[in-house]
């Protein structure tokens, strides 16, 4: 089984499909984590050829997709905690809008997704990665509510942003996201809609839990 969980910045993608992981023993990859590892490995390689690089680095993903590794030419990376900075933050957009850097990790998204149950989660899952999914969501809430979601988590963190720097940060965010030419973050025509504003994440992983409990049924 494939199900694909689409949605801009802050709109519960990652709890919420960790959750669902653990209840259905689904595989979860966050690929919104990936294109932060790569803004992090362009800060690092600033002299080279990004896109050629990801080639050769492996993305290893561990306690079901809640720790990130980068491992390369014998060196390996927990970036685990570095790609949820702020400063990452800032930067991923720029690094996700080039379709080299997409082509790359799009290839390695749908390798990771093969003879597996499997629960992904990005901004182009329905649309380019796994179109073909079983289940396929569109996650939304509003951008008010998105930013105060981010700023929880950032809250007592060095270097911590105020909520208005966050709100800002979410506006321009879905902005890049939603007009770039490769990939751009939309609804899929046949992937359901679901506003997640004033709900609880423990509501939204329900609600798609019946639709996961239902294909399961019907299969």
């Amino acid at each position: 089984m494939q199900i694909a969980i689409d949605g801009p910045a802050g709109s519960g993608k990652s709890t919420v499909c960790k959750m669902l992981a653990n209840r259905y023993g689904l595989t979860y990859l966050d690929t919104g984590a990936m294109y932060r590892a790569a803004t992090w490995f362009s800060l690092k390689f600033t002299d080279e050829d990004l896109p050629r690089r990801l080639e050769a680095v492996d993305f290893i993903f561990s306690e079901n997709g809640r720790r990130l590794a980068l491992s390369k030419d014998g060196e390996t990376w927990d970036v685990t905690a570095a790609i949820r900075t702020p400063a990452i933050s800032g930067a991923v957009s720029r690094v996700a809008a080039n379709p080299r850097v997409r082509a790359v990790l799009t290839e390695k998204q749908r390798k990771y997704a093969e003879g597996n149950d499997v629960i992904m989660e990005g901004r182009d899952i329905t649309t380019v990665v796994l179109p073909g999914a079983d289940i396929k969501v569109f996650l939304t809430a509003t951008a008010e509510e998105r930013a105060k979601r981010r700023f929880a988590e950032w809250e007592g963190k060095p270097e911590a942003p105020s909520y208005e720097e966050v709100l800002e940060s979410i506006k321009r965010r879905d902005e890049a996201d939603s007009s770039r030419p490769c990939s751009p973050l939309k609804r899929a025509d046949d992937a359901a809609l679901l506003d997640t504003t004033g709900l609880t994440l423990e509501q939204v992983a329900e609600h798609i839990g019946r639709m996961i409990e239902a294909e399961r049924g019907g299969n």
